[in-house]
């Protein structure tokens, strides 16, 4: 593929992840040589029921959110334009960094708040990478090869950090446009010192490619971070897979245990294993999903020594000859729900229908082309899910403030009571405040206490 669309935002705050507002996005597209077509940034105002985090502001420094003309349709409308115009000629690969764990949830959610698909950036053949994850297997396999930032002595794969092991400017460092070129830089460093993992990465980003690289290759690497310890850590896999047993989870067998004690267990046996996580040799992995591994093949070519290798490759070799084996793990693995908790509020439904209907997606589309109020009100009265009228009068209240409803201006100020005074899955708006008054008393920098005290003010505005 011939078209990179690097990404990067800043957010409400870190945590409390479906009530967090983009408020600056960024993105860069290049060839594959990395040359840059095309870039786009802009910020936004913060939603009134949305609150804006004081540590958020101190990282982020973007307080002229405040002053902002921009509301947060306008800006996810410019972006998904953006991205509609970027991919109309040659579908894109999303680049991100930790984007499978915030960005592009992130995004998601800022899509399905506006009524648009929340799913661009995986359909119509568009990909994802996560460049984070794929730097937990360059800080196992590749220290000699690749530069790893060290702080006291531990590793750190902060992309700042990165940036500056590779001797680039990070004086804009949390600027989303910045850390979209950070981002660039560092792939492109990956292409050139690392070649072979490079092109192993691009050959397995989509779904498709990830499955058959774990068919055709018996035996990969999985590698992660652990947080605590700033160190990395992996263990050699095999998939089982099968024709008929495609999911978007695939189940893999750790090769550090014998799998010749398991060839013989009934299936009551084995799925009693399957259903118990300390010690068990039995993991899944998420295909559709940018994945923190590499195959032997790629670290043999690059003269990597791998311990135990005679042993792996014996052992996977044995399960992949074993097809009943096979067949009774992916089935219990096919009964198994892994089902997610439900959900009250709208903006934690995001995956509760799953994708938007071909009929909904022609009425975001009607909705977001009507001109006036009342048009988009007759577009509202069509909708069937309860959530996406909600959601357009949200909507409808940032663009014509002085002609909805009461009813509408009502509902929204009893939302934003309830997100600054009440206690709920959402930013705790006291917790917020009073952390922001530690922090400025505590505060020696004239440049902080001013961003503390434009978020307390924020804050106390709402209350």
């Amino acid at each position: 593929m011939n078209n990179f669309i690097f990404y990067d935002t800043e957010t409400t705050g870190v945590k409390e992840l479906d009530f967090l507002q983009v408020i600056q996005f960024a993105c860069l597209q290049t060839n594959s040589d990395f040359y840059t077509k095309n870039s786009f940034e802009q910020l936004c105002s913060p939603l009134p029921w949305t609150l804006v985090s004081p540590k958020a502001l101190l990282v982020n420094k973007k307080s002229e959110i405040f002053q902002s003309d921009i509301n947060h349709y306008q800006m996810i409308t410019n972006v998904h334009e953006t991205w509609t115009d970027w991919t109309n000629s040659e579908p894109g690969i999303f680049i991100t960094y930790n984007g499978m764990r915030f960005d592009e949830e992130v995004m998601r959610r800022q899509f399905y708040w506006n009524l648009y698909d929340p799913y661009f950036t995986n359909t119509n053949g568009n990909s994802r990478l996560d460049l984070f994850l794929k730097m937990f297997v360059i800080a196992h396999f590749y220290k000699k090869d690749f530069p790893i930032p060290l702080k006291e002595d531990k590793l750190s794969l902060k992309l700042e950090d990165l940036a500056n092991a590779l001797s680039l400017d990070t004086t804009n460092a949390h600027d989303a446009l910045a850390d979209c070129i950070f981002l660039k830089e560092l792939m492109k460093s990956i292409s050139v010192m690392l070649p072979n993992y490079y092109n192993e990465i691009m050959a397995s980003i989509s779904k498709d490619e990830i499955i058959r690289s774990l068919k055709e290759m018996p035996v990969h690497f999985n590698c992660y971070f652990i947080p605590r310890s700033k160190t990395t850590k992996s263990y050699a896999f095999t998939a089982f897979i099968s024709d008929y047993a495609l999911n978007k989870y695939v189940p893999v067998f750790d090769l550090s245990k014998d799998p010749e004690l398991y060839f013989d267990l009934s299936y009551s046996e084995l799925e009693r294993i399957i259903n118990t996580p300390k010690e068990n040799p039995f993991k899944r992995i998420a295909t559709n999903k940018t994945l923190s591994i590499i195959s032997m093949n790629t670290l043999e070519r690059d003269n990597i020594e791998i311990q135990d290798k005679d042993i792996y490759c014996k052992r996977a070799d044995a399960i992949r000859s074993n097809e009943s084996f096979i067949e009774k793990v992916l089935d219990i693995y096919n009964s198994l729900e892994f089902s997610g908790s439900s959900k009250i509020n709208i903006e934690e439904q995001i995956y509760s229908n799953g994708f938007p209907s071909s009929i909904e997606k022609d009425r975001f589309h009607n909705f977001h082309k009507a001109e006036t109020y009342l048009e988009k009100v007759d577009v509202i009265d069509g909708f069937d899910d309860d959530r996406y009228k909600e959601f357009a009068y949200r909507i409808c209240a940032q663009e014509y403030a002085e002609q909805v409803d009461s009813s509408v201006l009502i509902n929204l100020k009893k939302l934003v009571h309830q997100r600054f005074n009440e206690d709920g899955p959402w930013p705790n708006a006291e917790k917020n405040l009073q952390e922001a008054r530690s922090l400025l008393a505590e505060s020696t920098s004239e440049s902080e206490k001013k961003l503390l005290q434009i978020a307390i003010n924020s804050i106390e505005k709402s209350l």
